[in-house]
C-alpha cells in the first residue's frame, strides 16, 4: 500500500510538473474570480443604502427585473446571479486573449482540463494577458486583445454585476443580462461558436421583448434599442463576411506563394473591408468611426470574433420563426443539436 501511495504521489507530482503553466494559470483566474466574489456587496443592501445615486438603484433595480423577465417569461434557469454587485473601480474585470495563424482563418485553441476547448483565453490579470498575447506573436500568430463587460461560470459560482454594466443603455443591459443567463441554460462543451451564437440571439431578441414590455414598443427606450440592434447587426455582418473574404483569400495562396505578396494581398483585403463600413446604411452614423482609427491593429483574430458570434443568427431566425417568434417557446421545444453539430 505504501508502494502504491508513493507511485501515485509520484505522478501527481509528475503531472504538476509537466502542466506548471496551466496549474499557475487556474490559480491565478481562481483568485481573480474569488477576489471579486468576495469583495462583491449583496445588491438588497445596497439598494437599501440611502447614500447610493439613484442612477446606480435604478440601474440594479432593472436588472433585477430583467432577470426575473429572463427567468419567468423566457424559462431560462433561476440561480443566485447578479445578486450581488462588484465595484471594477473603472477598470477592466477581465482581458480576452484570440489568435489565428497570418494566413489561415482556423482560430487558436486552448484545451483546459473539465471545462473543455476555448478559440480564447480570459485573463482577470493584465500582464499575464499580455504575456500571453506575446507569446502567440512570437509563434507567428495574429492576435487580438480585448475585454470582457460580462462572463458566465454556468451556475458553479454567483456572478456578480460589474460596476461597468451599469453604464450601459436599458436595451444594452438586458442583452448582456440575457446573454449570460443563456449559457447556463445551454452550453456545448467544446462548442464556443454554438454557445456565443446562441447566448447573442437570445440576448437580442430577449431584450426586444423585454423593453417592449416594460416600456412599450414604440417608447424611446425601444427606438433607441432597435437602432442600436440595427447598427450592430448591420456591422457584425460585413465583419463576419470579412472573415469569410479572408478565408476564401488564403485558399488562393499556394506553397510558392511568397510571404510578401500574402501580406500585400492580405493587407489590400482588410483595408478594403474597414473602408466599405462606411457604405453601410447606420441609424448613427458616427457609431462605428473607431474602426477607422484602429484599422492597424484589425487582423484574422479580430475577424474571426464576429464569426464566433454571428454565424448561426440566420439559422436561428428561421427555426424561431416556425414557432411563430415565441421565444419562450422556442427554448423550451427546440432540439438545439442540430445547430450545435454545424
Amino acid at each position: 500500500m505504501k508502494k502504491i501511495i508513493l507511485g501515485l504521489f509520484i505522478i501527481f507530482l509528475g503531472y504538476c510538473g509537466w502542466n506548471y503553466s496551466l496549474i499557475y494559470f487556474a490559480c491565478v483566474q481562481l483568485k481573480g474570480q474569488l477576489t471579486i466574489i468576495l469583495e462583491a456587496k449583496q445588491v438588497d443592501e445596497l439598494i437599501s443604502d440611502k447614500t447610493i445615486p439613484k442612477e446606480t438603484r435604478e440601474k440594479l433595480l432593472l436588472i433585477a427585473d430583467i432577470k426575473k423577465f429572463a427567468v419567468e417569461e423566457l424559462g431560462l434557469p433561476s440561480n443566485n446571479n447578479y445578486t450581488t454587485y462588484y465595484d471594477q473601480q473603472n477598470k477592466p474585470s477581465m482581458y480576452v486573449v484570440s489568435a489565428c495563424p497570418e494566413f489561415s482563418m482556423q482560430e487558436y485553441e486552448w484545451h483546459f482540463p473539465i471545462a473543455g476547448t476555448f478559440t480564447y483565453k480570459g485573463f482577470f490579470n493584465r500582464e499575464m494577458a499580455e504575456e500571453e498575447v506575446d507569446s502567440r506573436k512570437k509563434e507567428g500568430y495574429d492576435v487580438y486583445l480585448g475585454t470582457a463587460s460580462g462572463w458566465s461560470t454556468l451556475g458553479w459560482l454567483k456572478d456578480p454585476i460589474l460596476s461597468g454594466m451599469l453604464n450601459k443603455s436599458k436595451g444594452e443591459l438586458a442583452e448582456l443580462i440575457i446573454h449570460e443567463l443563456t449559457h447556463s441554460f445551454k452550453y456545448d462543451k467544446n462548442n464556443v461558436t454554438f454557445n456565443e451564437n446562441l447566448a447573442t440571439f437570445v440576448g437580442q431578441q430577449g431584450s426586444l421583448l423585454f423593453i417592449g414590455k416594460r416600456y412599450g414598443t414604440s417608447s424611446i427606450e425601444m427606438k433607441d434599442y432597435e437602432g442600436l440592434l440595427h447598427d450592430n447587426q448591420l456591422f457584425d455582418e460585413r465583419m463576419t463576411r470579412g472573415y469569410y473574404e479572408l478565408e476564401n483569400l488564403y485558399k488562393t495562396f499556394g506553397a510558392k506563394t511568397s510571404k510578401n505578396y500574402k501580406y500585400q494581398n492580405k493587407k489590400v483585403l482588410i483595408d478594403q473591408i474597414i473602408c466599405s463600413v462606411s457604405n453601410l446604411e447606420f441609424k448613427d452614423k458616427n457609431r462605428f468611426d473607431f474602426i477607422f482609427q484602429k484599422k492597424s491593429n484589425i487582423n484574422n483574430a479580430w475577424f474571426a470574433s464576429f464569426k464566433r458570434y454571428n454565424t448561426l443568427q440566420f439559422e436561428f431566425k428561421g427555426s424561431l420563426n416556425t414557432a411563430g417568434w415565441n421565444l419562450g417557446k422556442w427554448l423550451k421545444i427546440t432540439d438545439f443539436s442540430q445547430f450545435a453539430r454545424k
